[in-house]
């Protein structure tokens, strides 16, 4: 197999939230927004205790609206039951990252923040943001730093700025965060 060492062979698109019924039915929550993409997904992948993938077939994906929210239900071929559904509790459910790329829709009108330099409100340069971690609260900034990395939450108290033209970020308060 001949991949980049940065390309992730995977990517995360969801979670299980918990099981649902007795006949192994799970609610999981997507990444995204976009339930029509549902109809493509056939095989998704999962990971066990060790942390390997492997593939999970779809025999049917459900969906049911309360409170102007949808709820998305998935019945996999490997899972009978409702014990079976409940050791996937706060599973990932990931894609291809190649497949993933192709049907997840990308928000191309939203800046990334990746790569941009981070200085503190003094001018002090900390390191460079490596990742960005979303998730349903906040996202985090993942920066790498001479001494190491530190975990930024995207929120005013630790991020003054972010300065488009000079890609760089103006970060504050992060020796509360205890990473430098």
């Amino acid at each position: 197999m001949n991949q980049e060492a940065n390309i992730q062979p995977f990517t995360l698109i969801g979670r299980i939230d918990r099981s649902h019924g007795l006949d192994g039915e799970v609610k999981i929550i997507f990444e995204f927004d976009a339930p029509d993409i549902l109809n493509e997904l056939t095989v998704v992948y999962l990971r066990n205790e060790r942390g390997d993938y492997f593939p999970a077939r779809i025999s049917n994906i459900r969906t049911e609206e309360k409170r102007n929210e949808i709820s998305f239900f998935v019945q996999f071929e490997h899972i009978a039951d409702r014990s079976a559904a409940e050791g996937l509790k706060n599973s990932g459910v990931y894609l291809e990252t190649g497949f993933a790329e192709n049907i997840i829709p990308r928000k191309d009108d939203e800046i990334s923040l990746l790569h941009f330099d981070v200085y503190d409100i003094n001018g002090e340069h900390i390191g460079v943001v490596m990742n960005i971690i979303d998730n349903a609260m906040q996202s985090i900034l993942n920066i790498s730093t001479s001494t190491g990395t530190i975990l930024v939450p995207l929120v005013p108290h630790y991020v003054v700025e972010e300065n488009i033209e000079k890609e760089s970020v103006i970060c504050q308060n992060l020796e509360e965060l205890g990473g430098l």
